[in-house]
């Protein structure tokens, strides 16, 4: 029975780190040749299938929230935040969408009596685009500074980088020293593992910025990276955990089935709901 679990978790691993690989090297082959647009519309992809399995989650809740027209506004949201002029475009756009989804709910719920599908419609829109179009006004906060767009892309895969080295991290050093608990709603996460995940991810940072060496900004120094890295973990780890508690109480072990070895999307972009815009705010305010 031991063994048999042993090899289940080898497993596992297994097919998390070949989806891992296939995903990164994906992402920077786009990138590569497609620019700073190929990375505009994988985050849009990423955000409708996200925002569509947090809707599920709802479900199985026994909310009622809009899935369909909630999670078509996502992707508006995103692309809206790169292809309008302004600097909060992301931001309109979300405000506009707002006031369709609130209308549609309003007339739809009035009927019932009562609004069952406000709360979690509008909570789906809040958390996931609104928040992952942090990612595109980082990469235009390169280009407002006269830097280029290649700056831009090496800070959101500096983001990006750091948040899931925090679960990975986390993974590794929890199964090997970890426990004390983490929390609760995630019994597997540990304390040791959690601090393992920061460092982990703190030397990663380290590792991306001497890759990308050329195109990092004058006053993103080594020292900063690493002090910045800590709470971009911090809240990964939190973002996580937020997840995870949903799961819990949707009675559910993964967002979805969609990536052998991780899960659903959500599962795989739960850390950078809430690194996303951390990120952006200590790059506008410490680095430019």
């Amino acid at each position: 029975m031991l063994l048999s679990k042993i090899l289940q978790q080898v497993g596992q691993m297994k097919q998390r780190l070949i989806s891992f690989i296939v995903l990164w090297t994906t992402i920077i082959l786009s990138l590569f040749i497609f620019g700073v647009q190929a990375g505009v519309w994988l985050i849009a992809a990423v955000t409708f299938f996200t925002q569509l399995e947090l809707y599920q989650l709802f479900e199985k809740m026994q909310l009622q929230p809009l899935k369909y027209l909630g999670s078509i506004c996502g992707p508006l949201i995103i692309l809206g935040a790169y292809y309008l002029d302004g600097r909060d475009a992301g931001t309109n756009v979300f405000a506009f969408c707002f006031i369709v989804l609130v209308l549609v709910i309003i007339f739809k719920d009035l009927k019932a009596g009562r609004l069952r599908s406000f709360v979690p419609t509008l909570f789906g829109l809040l958390y996931v685009p609104y928040m992952l179009q942090f990612f595109i006004k980082t990469a235009k906060l390169a280009e407002i500074n006269e830097h280029t767009s290649s700056t831009g892309i090496f800070l959101c895969i500096w983001i990006v980088a750091v948040a899931k080295f925090t679960d990975v991290g986390g993974l590794l050093v929890g199964m090997k020293f970890g426990k004390t608990p983490l929390s609760a709603v995630s019994p597997k996460k540990t304390i040791e593992g959690a601090i393992g995940g920061l460092f982990v991810a703190s030397f990663v940072g380290l590792i991306v910025l001497g890759i990308f060496h050329s195109y990092v900004p004058e006053k993103f120094s080594w020292w900063r990276s690493l002090l910045m890295a800590f709470p971009i973990g911090i809240v990964a780890i939190a973002a996580d955990l937020v997840e995870s508690a949903l799961k819990r109480q949707a009675n559910a072990k993964d967002s979805g089935i969609s990536i052998p070895g991780i899960g659903g999307m959500f599962d795989l972009t739960d850390s950078l709901i809430l690194a996303a815009p951390l990120g952006y705010l200590m790059f506008a305010y410490i680095i430019f």
